[in-house]
């Protein structure tokens, strides 16, 4: 593969051995093009990966490098060859898509190009980023101080150890200057005693003996004792409520001190912690310190929106070449190849389409008329059934009637037996009585006319005389 088909496939395109030459002249410009625009991103990202892998080894750095380029280098391949290939071999009914394509990639462009400018900007404003580093590390322990204090309530302990402090003052304060009473007493025992002092060394006779003198004035000793027991238990009553009053304070002041330097000790400990994290982390590839130095410096911020067009000038370059480009003759051959098989495939699709809507109006037309038989069958199997019924209502009524027609003929015959019984057995009596008589019966025959359905035959009948003549068969 030499460079003009290594070219001509970075474009998406494959090259055939009766390609013409005029036809690859415009892939060839766009292909460059996305070479540069994969070379730039590959080290943008090889950048990135150094200062990420920063205080590992040598090696791995150089790996992390060499990964981090590589990645970089084949998104934006992956993304330039697939949207000038699509844009390239689309038809004329589908620009639109290009369009769509042009936005995902320029979105791409700008949020790569945002991440990355982060590692490449240090190369050109070091000594910037790093004073400014330092700032926000000092910002952040002032603010970091602040918050370990308020969070372990060193103030308020310390205000407390000044309280006890105080108080402790002003106890000895109290009981180095008690109260002008008790030193009154005071200075009344020590006057009573020393006068009773001077009385006793200045009395002197030489028939009394010390002894004796000391008896004398031993009123004014028992008055000395007096004012001395009162100096004393008032000087108690004062020193006593404040003496546990300081011991407790004393205890209390323990406290807040051992209370104040554990917090202290804390705060310490914390602070440590977040100034190695502040070390470790705020540097000159920090987002942090970049968009604080952005916003807070007007240069540095027209120096990383310069930087930011520029590098969405050139990883732009391919599709600004290809939007000027136009169709290619080779992708305007694919395309047209793509739009005929996909009319065939349309076209294919309709029929199927078609054919599989005739199948279902057949399947809907067999089906209604399914339904109509089977409502058909159903109307006249109603029909029958309201025949039956009728025929059946009409059997029932027959029925009905000659039941009682039959109870009626039952009613009448058990009437005439009744009837039989009382008229009929004495006649009978009395035709038994005459039986044994000896009687010739004259008979006289007479020729009954029947009427016109039986006109065919003659009935003869016995009539006795004296008696009306009777038809009968």
């Amino acid at each position: 593969m030499n460079v003009r088909q290594f070219l001509v496939f970075l474009t998406g395109h494959r090259l055939t051995p009766d390609t013409p030459i005029k036809e690859i002249g415009s892939l060839t410009k766009i292909g460059s093009a996305i070479a540069f625009a994969s070379f730039l991103a590959g080290i943008q990202f090889g950048i990135a990966g150094w200062f990420l892998s920063a205080g590992q080894p040598l090696i791995a750095r150089l790996l992390m490098t060499i990964v981090c380029s590589a990645v970089g280098l084949l998104i934006v391949l992956v993304l330039d060859r697939n949207f000038i290939y699509l844009a390239d071999t689309r038809y004329e009914t589908e620009k639109k898509i290009s369009y769509f394509y042009l936005g995902i990639r320029v979105f791409l462009i700008t949020v790569i190009g945002s991440l990355s400018s982060q590692f490449t900007m240090p190369l050109l404003l070091k000594s910037e980023l790093e004073i400014h580093a330092q700032d926000l590390k000092d910002g952040r322990y002032g603010q970091a101080k602040e918050f370990y204090q308020q969070k372990y309530e060193l103030g308020d302990k310390s205000k407390a150890l000044e309280s006890v402090d105080q108080k402790i003052v002003r106890l000895k304060k109290e009981l180095q200057n008690p109260p002008q009473e008790i030193t009154r007493k005071r200075a009344a025992a020590d006057r009573c005693y020393q006068d009773y002092r001077q009385k006793v060394r200045n009395t002197f006779a030489p028939d009394l003996d010390e002894s004796e003198i000391v008896q004398l004035y031993a009123k004014d000793k028992q008055e000395c004792d007096r004012l001395e027991a009162g100096y004393r238990a008032a000087y108690q009553a004062y020193v006593t409520p404040r003496e546990a009053e300081l011991r407790k304070a004393g205890e209390e002041m323990t406290q807040a001190q051992a209370t104040l330097e554990t917090a202290k000790a804390s705060i310490a400990t914390d602070l440590t912690k977040t100034s190695a994290i502040h070390e470790a982390y705020i540097n000159v590839a920090s987002a942090d310190v970049l968009w604080s130095l952005i916003t807070n410096n007007a240069g540095v911020f027209m120096k990383y929106v310069l930087l930011t067009l520029l590098q969405l000038c050139l990883e732009l370059m391919p599709i600004f070449l290809k939007i000027q480009a136009g169709q290619s003759q080779m992708g305007h051959r694919i395309a047209l190849k793509a739009y005929e098989h996909k009319t065939r495939t349309l076209a294919q699709m309709n029929l199927s389409a078609a054919q599989r809507l005739q199948s279902e109006t057949l399947l809907q037309t067999a089906r209604h008329e399914q339904a109509m038989n089977y409502k058909k069958q159903e109307w006249d199997q109603q029909k029958y059934g309201l025949q039956s019924t009728h025929h059946q209502l009409e059997q029932e009524l027959i029925n009905e009637k000659l039941k009682k027609e039959i109870d009626e003929l039952r009613r009448q015959t058990s009437t005439y037996a009744r009837f039989q019984g009382h008229f009929v057995d004495p006649i009978r009596a009395a035709i038994d009585g005459f039986a044994t008589k000896s009687i010739q019966p004259t008979v006289r025959v007479e020729p009954v006319r029947l009427s016109e359905p039986e006109k065919s035959s003659t009935v003869f009948a016995f009539v006795p005389r004296n008696a009306e003549p009777k038809v009968g068969t």
